[in-house]
């Protein structure tokens, strides 16, 4: 009997994925711009070579000598992928290079380049993405540079800009995209640097000049003009009150799509229906197969013609739905497995997948942190492994009965690896997920073909709209049944705060208790019992940490103030009457574990030595200074320092909230400087902890 080879020898891009995987993480973490080793593309290419001339050279070596020396073969090849990794994540960080515009940003005054993409639109301004081909500096010189700059204006011009059009763009307003430091919040700042992008800007009419308008072919014009096209169709022929979710179905464009139902369809675990994905390609790819009816017998050659079309068209609507890592892997995968039947060698799944994830990361090796990349591929290898093993558990002899036990298969298998990371990452964890798919699934199918066929329609100009109505009528049923399914109680479990290396816990029980399952052997359930011991222990060391915390906390609130004061798992949040509360706090509740929180307004805080003044206006200073606080809080009502900057107390502290606006709180702080005076503005510096 033939032994069955094991997952790593039939699929050999696995074991390249881990070694490159590794050298990514080791730029990213150890060779990052504070390190200042940010330049060891060369050193890294010459490690690549070197190893990969001693693999070249074991060709002219005896097989008795290559195989004793297996082991040092395989540790070059790995150094060989380390390297890889390190030298692609070298390469595509923009900082590297020397044109990069944010080198250069003081001396330049305009930068002249093309929108990247469309302007989304909102209630009061719209946003897009600018790529930056030259600059202009101080002296009047046009040189090359290269970068991305978030735009934002309002939205009676989003309308103006279009991808391959040439703008000039004013310089003066350009800032640096900064995290606010508030704990346990969204990084956005570290989102969009993996994403290459630095920079955002405010613009108003006076800002912007048009150059030259597009005349040629491009690539970005045309995946524009896709866009246009399927948007119109949805405004055109689906009901007003479907269409933010249609979009979304259809392109994945969800500027539009009511917040309270995203979030309804985030909480019951559905949102991947409007994520587009391989779900929509899959789609795409069975009606692209049905309509184009070539005669592939009579002949062959047609075969190559119909998988060029099929393929020019998915990787078309994977541009217009904006290329994103979970569609891309999707049309990076259907393309090799049709490749892979037009010369008759299928490939296995896992081989697949490694491939995909390889060929992604070396494109774009910021695509590893990509929480659309890591589900897409977690879910399918989920499947991939757990599907074989439920679904064989129960037999319909009814065919609807076996299809939804099918369908409910696939939907736990994908729940079990993905779990971790939505928890993780998104720090909730759906509970009735497997009622929500169940609904959700086939009408999302259902509503995306019919919006695909109305997008052709429309894109033909046949006056019928009927697809269309259709559409709307699949989507309302699927809104009404997903909003009733997130009402009910214990819909979702909120406030999930996991350490990373809890998430890795998480997959080695799941791992060791899954091996255990189907070998049946019992060394492999006291790991899965090791791991969950270890997992409950991370816990409790974090709830230890939590009952001795005590700090003040200023946070980073643009428009508003807040000063909190944590002593274990309670605490205590001053701020001024009539303040809102953002909605960040929450995140912070979450991050330190807080079960009681109580609200109160304070001009002056003690605890222990420390003293904290926040003055509600510039009367309430004086006093708070005569007391001799160590902080003194300055919000939006202090307009006028110079009149108490003499008075303020040896090593205080002045502290500029973000009710400040940021030009006000720049000008404080230069005079602040100026006057020899310790200062903090969180616009600047992100959010203070004042540790007791």
């Amino acid at each position: 009997m033939l032994q069955q080879a094991p997952y790593w020898k039939k699929a050999p891009f696995l074991r390249f994925l881990s070694p490159l995987v590794a050298g990514i993480l080791f730029a990213s973490y150890w060779l990052s711009e504070e390190s200042g080793l940010t330049k060891t593309s060369p050193l890294a290419g010459f490690s690549f070579l070197l190893a990969a001339s001693f693999l070249f050279g074991t060709r002219f070596i005896s097989i008795t000598i290559r195989h004793k020396l297996n082991w040092l073969f395989g540790l070059i090849l790995n150094i060989m992928f380390v390297c890889l990794g390190v030298i692609l994540f070298q390469q595509n960080r923009i900082t590297n290079r020397s044109d990069w515009i944010g080198h250069a940003l003081p001396e330049t005054v305009a930068v002249l380049g093309s929108p990247a993409t469309l302007a989304s639109h909102g209630k009061k301004s719209g946003r897009f993405t600018f790529s930056v081909d030259y600059r202009i500096t101080n002296k009047g010189m046009i040189l090359p540079a290269s970068g991305t700059i978030i735009i934002y204006l309002p939205s009676k011009q989003a309308a103006d800009f279009f991808p391959g059009d040439r703008w000039l763009i004013s310089a003066k307003r350009i800032k640096k995209i900064k995290h606010s430091g508030n704990p346990g919040s969204f990084n956005y700042a570290r989102y969009c640097q993996r994403n290459n992008i630095y920079h955002q800007v405010y613009i108003t009419e006076g800002d912007t000049k048009l150059v030259s308008k597009q005349k040629g072919f491009s690539v970005s014009r045309l995946l524009a003009m896709g866009q246009i096209s399927a948007l119109r169709s949805i405004r055109q022929t689906v009901p007003e009150v479907s269409q933010g979710l249609a979009m979304a179905l259809l392109i994945g464009y969800r500027n539009e799509m009511d917040k309270d139902l995203l979030q309804a369809y985030t909480n019951t675990g559905v949102v991947h229906v409007i994520a587009v994905s391989g779900m929509h390609l899959g789609l795409i790819f069975l009606l692209l197969q049905n309509i184009l009816l070539l005669p592939e017998k009579k002949y062959p050659i047609t075969r190559w013609l119909k998988a060029v079309i099929i393929l020019a068209i998915t990787w078309w609507f994977s541009g217009i739905a904006g290329g994103a890592a979970s569609i891309t892997r999707a049309a990076f995968m259907f393309s090799v497995v049709l490749f892979a039947r037009l010369i008759h060698k299928p490939m296995d799944a896992i081989q697949s997948l490694s491939l995909g994830a390889f060929a992604l990361l070396c494109f774009n090796p910021y695509w590893l942190w990509d929480a659309g990349f890591q589900l897409s591929f977690v879910a399918l290898l989920s499947i991939v492994l757990y599907q074989p093993l439920i679904q064989p558990l129960v037999e319909f002899r009814n065919k609807l009965l076996q299809g939804i036990w099918q369908l409910t298969a696939v939907t736990i298998s994908a729940q079990i690896l993905t779990l971790p990371i939505s928890i993780g990452q998104f720090h909730q964890a759906p509970m009735y997920f497997l009622v929500a798919n169940l609904i959700a699934v086939p009408l999302s199918g259902m509503a995306l073909i019919t919006a695909i066929i109305q997008w052709i329609l429309s894109s033909m100009n046949i006056p019928v709209s009927i697809a269309g109505e259709i559409t709307g009528l699949l989507i309302r049923l699927m809104d009404a049944a997903i909003l009733h399914i997130n009402s009910l109680p214990g819909a979702v479990l909120n406030n999930l705060q996991w350490h990373p290396l809890q998430t890795w816990t998480a997959y080695f029980i799941i791992a060791s208790f899954s091996l255990f399952l189907v070998l049946r052997y019992k060394p492999y359930l006291l790991l899965a019992l090791l791991g969950t011991i270890l997992f409950g222990a991370w816990h409790f060391k974090s709830m230890c940490e939590g009952k001795e915390q005590q700090f003040f906390l200023i946070y980073h609130f643009p428009g508003h103030s807040m000063t909190e004061l944590i002593t274990g798992l309670e605490s205590t949040r001053f701020h001024p009457p009539n303040s809102s509360i953002h909605p960040a706090l929450m995140d912070a509740q979450r991050f330190y574990h807080l079960e009681k929180t109580i609200y109160r307004g304070a001009k002056i805080i003690r605890s222990g030595k420390l003293i904290l003044g926040i003055p509600v206006n510039l009367n309430d200073v004086m006093p708070l200074l005569n007391v001799g606080v160590d902080y003194l809080i300055l919000g939006k009502h202090i307009r006028n320092i110079s009149s108490f900057m003499d008075r303020v107390p040896p090593g205080c502290l002045v502290i500029m909230d973000g009710s400040i606006s940021e030009w006000r709180a720049a000008e404080l702080s230069k005079q602040l400087e100026l006057a020899g005076i310790r200062h903090h503005n969180t616009w600047q510096a992100g959010a203070l902890i004042i540790d007791l």
